[in-house]
């Protein structure tokens, strides 16, 4: 019997060595954040303006305000070719791991109130890649659309120019 339980006991952990999704080593827990993450962080949080082309026509003004606890205010002013001019904002989350920036849109605001869209629909969240940042610009590429956005740090009383 106890020749049984040692060979069932070899097969066992052998089974769970063999069970191994790869190789390669991780640490145990998450490092704490490198000065350069947390200074990432800081950069990103304030008042940001971005003013570009549209394909097809027209132009796109936004101004985003990130807070340091992750969330953020949108207002997008579009001009369309033919003269009008349509805005909206929106509510969300953003983050920033390595070189990586995300936003997880989570509602527009109508009324002053925020209508929540559907957090399980994956449309709401996005990754870019940060191309640069620093206390003056942030230009990011988005990973699927290809597109890329160069933002402005403004004053906190910035308004979108006439």
């Amino acid at each position: 019997m106890k020749k049984f339980v040692l060979v069932l006991t070899l097969l066992t952990l052998s089974a769970c060595n063999s069970s191994l999704t790869s190789t390669d080593e991780v640490p145990h827990d998450k490092p704490q954040l490198t000065l350069s993450q947390e200074e990432k962080w800081n950069k990103m949080v304030g008042k940001w303006y971005g003013k570009q082309t549209v394909k097809g026509g027209g132009k796109r003004q936004w101004i985003v305000e990130r807070k340091k606890d992750g969330t953020y205010k949108i207002h997008f002013r579009i001009h369309k070719e033919n003269g009008k001019i349509s805005e909206s904002s929106e509510v969300g989350q953003w983050a920033i791991s390595g070189p990586v920036y995300l936003s997880m849109f989570r509602g527009y605001i109508r009324d002053n109130e925020i209508d929540p869209v559907d957090p399980s629909d994956p449309y709401n969240y996005d990754a870019y890649e940060i191309l640069e940042l620093n206390e003056e610009i942030f230009k990011y590429r988005h990973y699927e659309l290809n597109a890329t956005y160069t933002l402005k740090k403004v004053a906190e009383d910035f308004k979108f120019p006439e």
